[in-house]
């Protein structure tokens, strides 16, 4: 029995090395190692923003993994809407989350010191995520496609609450932490307004066993992984400082901490999803950005265009792009630019109804 255990076990760990192996690449990079200029990563001259609003540089290349595991139950939230989770590509999402991770690492590497705790927590929700996803395909390749209807239509209340459930999580993860949302309250939702009987019963219960585990597991581990975050990086600062070429427009969202003889101003916008459609306005007001958390290197944007798109301007690197597998024609592009440049960027992409999906803000 033992022997047959050793033997299960080496075949799985086989077949995921093959299976990996012999994927197509779903991340495409215009080249290999470094692509951002070394003079983009580095500034010497002294930041005008207090030291406890300062951000180390190579932080807006290490959220990325942190925020693709944001823009994937986007996708799912938005799949669900119209579809069941049965049909839902988990496995391209495994792929792109570390081939992605591969890309902005290379960004960093040998420029800045190591992040051997940051790099350890990207490397632990990736793998947790992709264990979540490889079991999730699983069982929807088995159980799932046994269940689900022929056209993967949402014929049961329980595909009906999944998708009710994916757009409050992704709503949460707008402004704060995954392991911090309440998987408990949408669990006794679950078994409290969703009827027991009714069409279908066998996909009924066989989602309701489904989404009940999901549900419980993620509490238990976000509870878990919460704790952990704590004790090693403390709170999170819900607000990024920027340095301003000069006062904003009055906005409640935006707080002035203070206005140089030059006009040069000092402010802070709220951190996360957030920052990203405050900043293009910024820039549509004429406000151009001299630092951000305390850096004038490099910053990460992504955005959705089509798969051919062509950047045409040496102020702005293409890293990689990801085609969004379940929105056919949309492509994720993910560029680095100068913060000083920043503001250009988002107005020409603006003007030409290029989608600005984020703004890595360190």
């Amino acid at each position: 029995m033992k022997r047959l255990y050793i033997v299960s076990w080496c075949s799985a760990a086989l077949a995921v090395l093959v299976f990996w192996q012999t994927h197509v690449p779903t991340t495409m990079r215009p080249g290999a190692g470094p692509l951002v200029k070394k003079s983009w990563l580095i500034s010497e001259s002294a930041s005008l923003t207090p030291k406890d609003l300062c951000r180390a540089p190579d932080q807006t290349f290490l959220t990325y993994p942190e925020w693709f595991l944001v823009f994937g139950p986007a996708e799912y939230a938005d799949y669900l809407q119209h579809h069941t989770a049965t049909s839902f590509p988990l496995m391209t999402h495994v792929f792109q989350a570390w081939e992605s991770y591969a890309a902005v690492d290379d960004q960093i590497r040998g420029t800045f010191p190591p992040n051997d705790e940051y790099q350890t927590m990207i490397q632990v929700i990736n793998t947790s995520s992709s264990i979540e996803f490889g079991i999730k395909a699983v069982y929807e390749a088995i159980i799932g496609r046994m269940t689900d209807s022929r056209d993967g239509s949402i014929e049961t209340p329980e595909d009906q609450f999944a998708g009710n459930y994916a757009r409050d999580y992704v709503s949460f993860l707008d402004t704060a932490p995954w392991y911090e949302f309440d998987f408990i309250a949408p669990l006794k939702r679950l078994w409290a307004d969703t009827p027991l009987v009714g069409q279908h019963p066998i996909r009924k219960l066989e989602r309701r066993y489904f989404l009940t585990t999901e549900l419980t597991v993620k509490a238990a581990y976000g509870w878990a992984l919460g704790l952990a975050g704590k004790a090693a990086y403390g709170t999170a600062a819900p607000a990024t400082a920027v340095v301003l070429n000069r006062p904003p427009q009055p906005c409640p969202e935006i707080s002035m901490l203070s206005t140089r003889n030059d006009g040069t101003t000092l402010a802070t916008l709220p951190r996360y999803t957030p920052f990203t459609p405050l900043a293009i306005r910024l820039a549509e007001q004429g406000n151009a950005f001299h630092e951000i958390a305390g850096n004038r290197t490099a910053i990460l944007v992504t955005i959705i265009a089509g798969p051919d798109w062509q950047c045409g301007s040496s102020a702005i690197k293409v890293l990689f792009s990801q085609p969004i597998p379940t929105k056919e024609g949309r492509t994720r592009w993910a560029l680095a630019t100068p913060v000083t440049e920043l503001h250009h960027l988002l107005n020409d992409f603006s003007s030409k109804g290029i989608h600005i999906e984020h703004i890595f803000d360190f």
